[in-house]
């Protein structure tokens, strides 16, 4: 967990722990979790030869596949992140596009520093998902884009709840929204904490790890 993430957390109300292959079943003692960015995720793992994929780290594969096991084992709050929200996605069954550029005319990845750091995209939200009420009910919003993987099919219990103008997957959410929190964004809303939309993705994920939920929450 980088320091912008458990910065996040930390205005949201909560505490961050940071957790590597190295920390054994630490993740038991956790109330919620955050599954960061970074490197691509082994295709393998999604039934697929590796024909785009970079930097690829088994260990943390699989540790992460460990860590969203558990928290879908007991029904903890998951806030995915860029990978994270694939690797949420994959352990439910889905696969990815390993290079968005063959998969969505006109989609140009965000390869320079400066683009990574300033390019914004366009992504519109799913009427009655969570985004739609963290962000005000706008039903839009500009994010960064830092990414040339994507969501391909979904995982079982898993929606799309954004996409940019290319029809590009933004964000997923579970089905079973109510029984369990699930929230994965394509963008770095911890590289976003001026806006009180990204704020509020925190927010949602410490209030539903201390017991509270949205239903008896009316300040999003």
């Amino acid at each position: 967990m980088n320091i912008c993430i458990r910065l996040g957390v930390f205005i949201a109300g909560g505490r961050g722990l940071v957790l590597t292959p190295n920390s054994g079943m630490l993740f038991n003692e956790c109330q919620a979790f955050v599954i960061s960015g970074g490197a691509d995720i082994n295709p393998e793992l999604y039934g697929q030869k590796n024909k785009h994929s970079v930097n690829i780290n088994k260990e943390r594969d699989a540790f992460e596949q460990q860590v969203i096991a558990h928290a879908l084992s007991f029904k903890k709050p998951l806030l995915g992140i860029c990978r994270g929200m694939q690797m949420i996605n994959i352990l439910k069954g889905g696969t990815l596009h390993q290079n968005v550029s063959d998969a969505y005319q006109g989609f140009v990845p965000t390869s320079s520093l400066w683009a990574k750091a300033l390019l914004r995209r366009l992504v519109f939200f799913a009427k009655g998902s969570y985004l739609n009420r963290l962000f005000g009910k706008t039903g839009q919003a500009y994010v960064n884009s830092i990414h040339h993987q994507s969501i391909a099919e979904t995982g079982k219990g898993i929606k799309v709840t954004a996409e940019d103008e290319l029809g590009v997957v933004q964000a997923i959410e579970s089905t079973a929204h109510k029984n369990h929190f699930i929230l994965g964004v394509q963008w770095h809303p911890e590289l976003l904490l001026l806006s009180t939309g990204n704020r509020n993705a925190f927010k949602a994920l410490v209030r539903y790890a201390s017991g509270d939920t949205f239903s008896n929450s009316n300040d999003f």
